[in-house]
């Protein structure tokens, strides 16, 4: 059921969850919001460690409590990162030492494959059509609900094959199987997106929130819109890839939210702050 409330999609935390949240506390204030939709990838940042996913972990946990206990909803979408805690297999960056902590955590906070916001399907990584029509059993036309509702199902199975169906890689990010929704490379979702659906996702490090329209281009079904969101992502020098924009939807509507509107600092020096003052004193030891 679509509603008016205004929601505000956040996108790639990767352990950066000190310097996020505050901003996002900030974002649900100055806009008046009702729920927080966070875009996945909540651990294994460049020079992570044990010490910091802990923390990370730690953080984001006590603010979600926190933040649900006083009425803001809060919905947590799994990114390919932090599947691999659930799958216990090493991927990108993985800490395998913290299979269990990480899982139990994200497992603790009702991590979702997909949530809905209004009419818009939110994944980590989106919903290709060539993906759906092998691993989904939609009816024609379906909507974001229908579709959350089916990835959804593979998520709750909890076996590795159905974990595996959600985090399944393309050529587009190196792999040899159809792009899944914790995978697709920006460049392959809009290539082949899911009819008719619009959709928002992470994954993919953008400079700014990159709104798209796509129109018809075959009788395969209808035009849909795109929302790609992961403006927070860091080079391995742990300078920003993007702007930290955050996205902005009421109804049908969606848009970016910068930090200039919000009056926060700039997310170029926000990161050198807090790389700063949460990175640097904990390398000795770190992976590089």
């Amino acid at each position: 059921m679509e509603t008016s409330e205004k929601t505000v999609v956040v996108g790639d935390l990767h352990c950066k969850e000190e310097l996020v949240l505050p901003r996002v506390d900030a974002a649900v204030t100055e806009l008046g919001a009702g729920r927080v939709v966070l875009c996945g990838d909540y651990v294994d940042e460049w020079l992570s460690n044990a010490l910091t996913v802990r923390d990370s972990l730690d953080r984001l946990g006590r603010w979600v409590r926190e933040r649900r206990a006083r009425g803001l909803g809060v919905d947590l979408v799994l990114g390919n990162h932090d599947v691999q805690y659930l799958l216990r297999e090493s991927g990108p960056g993985t800490h395998a030492a913290l299979y269990d902590e990480v899982a139990e955590a994200l497992l603790g906070l009702g991590v979702r494959a997909a949530v809905t916001v209004g009419p818009w399907l939110v994944t980590h990584a989106g919903v290709t059509r060539a993906w759906a029509n092998d691993c989904l059993d939609l009816p024609e036309g379906a909507n974001a609900g229908e579709v959350a509702g089916q990835l959804n199902a593979l998520l709750d199975h909890g076996v590795k094959i159905s974990l595996r169906m959600l985090a399944t890689a393309g050529p587009g990010r190196c792999g040899y199987e159809l792009p899944g929704p914790l995978w697709a490379d920006q460049s392959e979702l809009v290539c082949d997106a899911l009819p008719g659906l619009d959709q928002i996702v992470g994954h993919t490090p953008v400079r700014s929130i990159d709104l798209r329209k796509l129109p018809v281009e075959d009788d395969a079904g209808a035009a849909c819109r795109l929302a790609f969101c992961d403006t927070m992502s860091l080079r391995r020098d742990l300078t920003p890839v993007g702007d930290g924009s955050m996205l902005l939807v009421e109804g049908r509507s969606a848009r970016a939210v910068s930090s200039e509107e919000l009056g926060l600092k700039p997310w170029g020096p926000a990161v050198f702050a807090w790389a700063k003052a949460y990175v640097r004193p904990f390398l000795d030891g770190a992976p590089r």
